[in-house]
């Protein structure tokens, strides 16, 4: 397969998905990329503010997660998809008017609000409308144009906060709100969903994940594995600017390093992972490869110089093949695993334990990697190396048991 097939989508429906996770991305990237300045400078927020309003906006994530992605189950992933979208398109709006804690709070429970019900309705949009034989590679492509679209937003953000005055700032969240409501003219256009009868008959509150015990296993387990972005992120970092002699500018290359190889490579690490045991295997590798990942990053404690730099580069490349080995095993289960007319429910559970590793990962992680001077990367490595030994019996269990339910027609969109 050439270099353009892993770049560049088929014609049609895998290409417009990818082109609205593209502009989604340049959005999305300008403003994040600059959030902490537009925080600070423009709501008026002390550091420990902002903090506590993301972990408040956290637990809404725990709590409302399920059954605001389950309204993709009743109105229809489109529909979900577009309230989400809409609504974020106006808080964005909105977030120039922002002053102090209160608004702040409010804003970001919000923002986390619509963005579950909106992901939930594009995930379920996507599995109905995509064959499963090309539907990871679809989602993998999306992937490395959202990846594409996040640095341009990145440079954008870079421009604002160059320029540095009190209306550079203000256009960061308005220039997302732009992106957003061009982001939903194009799902406009994208092909509707279908209505099923389940969508209508199924009684409201009802929330059958939570008696699901293998689908949450997998659950865990798939959170478990989706602490490489916080040692990528928030562990990583630390670690090389308090126990090696790395440069400091060496994080940005480390940065590129995992932002090349996801972009470039991730259509590319999707071979074979389209069915549930590929998926398997899949996740098990990720594991295999963070495990290995861990006792890299410790070695970096113990080099010097040139030597130290390229440990880093190295440990980074493993963690980069988990993250793209996870993503792709992950998208599948959550594809295949839950029942057809519960999908945005399902979707729900597991960005709840994707919210609870968020969560809890960073200052544990930190504590165990950092300031134990590090031997505690073998331990974090322990607990990867774990969840890739269990990874093919747990998803075997979740395989079974989804086996003996009634099978429920799979609708494709034309």
């Amino acid at each position: 397969m050439g270099v353009r097939e892993n770049l560049v989508p088929p014609a049609g429906l895998p290409r417009a998905y990818a082109l609205v996770s593209l502009i989604f991305g340049v959005g999305i990237g300008t403003f994040s990329t600059g959030s902490a300045v537009f925080f600070t400078r423009v709501v008026g927020l002390a550091p420990h503010e902002i903090g506590i309003g993301l972990s408040a906006a956290a637990g809404a994530v725990l709590v409302c997660s399920v059954p605001l992605s389950a309204l993709a189950d009743r109105w229809g992933p489109r529909t979900a998809w577009l309230v989400g979208v809409a609504g974020s398109a106006a808080g964005f709006l909105l977030w120039p008017f922002a002053r102090g804690f209160v608004s702040f709070l409010a804003m970001i429970v919000f923002f986390e609000l619509v963005n579950g019900i909106g992901q939930a309705g594009r995930n379920v949009y996507l599995i109905e409308a995509v064959e499963p034989e090309t539907r990871v590679r679809t989602q993998a492509f999306a992937r490395s144009w959202l990846n594409v679209g996040w640095s341009v937003g990145a440079g954008l953000a870079a421009l604002a906060l160059a320029i540095d005055t009190h209306a550079a700032y203000l256009a960061l969240p308005l220039a997302n709100a732009v992106v957003l409501l061009v982001n939903l003219l194009l799902i406009l256009r994208l092909p509707a969903g279908p209505a099923g009868r389940a969508r209508q008959q199924r009684p409201a509150g009802q929330r059958h994940v939570f008696t699901d015990r293998p689908f949450l296993a997998v659950t865990v387990l798939c959170a478990v594995l989706l602490a490489y972005g916080t040692i990528e992120l928030e562990v990583a970092p630390p670690w090389l600017l308090t126990h090696t002699d790395a440069p400091k500018w060496w994080i940005g290359v480390l940065t590129l390093v995992n932002t090349l190889m996801a972009t470039t490579l991730q259509v590319a690490m999707t071979r074979g992972a389209h069915t549930v045991d590929g998926a398997a295997r899949a996740l098990r590798l990720g594991g295999l490869a963070a495990a290995l990942g861990c006792p890299v990053f410790y070695l970096a404690g113990a080099t010097s110089g040139v030597t130290t730099m390229l440990v880093f580069v190295v440990a980074t490349v493993l963690f980069t093949l988990s993250e793209m080995w996870q993503s792709a095993g992950s998208w599948t289960l959550a594809a295949e695993l839950p029942p057809a007319e519960r999908r945005g429910e399902y979707f729900g559970a597991f960005r709840m334990g994707n919210s609870a590793i968020q969560m809890v990962a960073p200052a544990s992680l930190i504590a165990l990697a950092v300031t134990t001077g590090g031997w505690g990367w073998l331990l974090i490595g322990g607990l990867f190396l774990a969840a890739a030994a269990v990874t093919v019996p747990l998803v075997g269990w979740a395989a079974r048991h989804r086996a003996a339910l009634p099978a429920e027609p799979t609708p494709v969109l034309t």
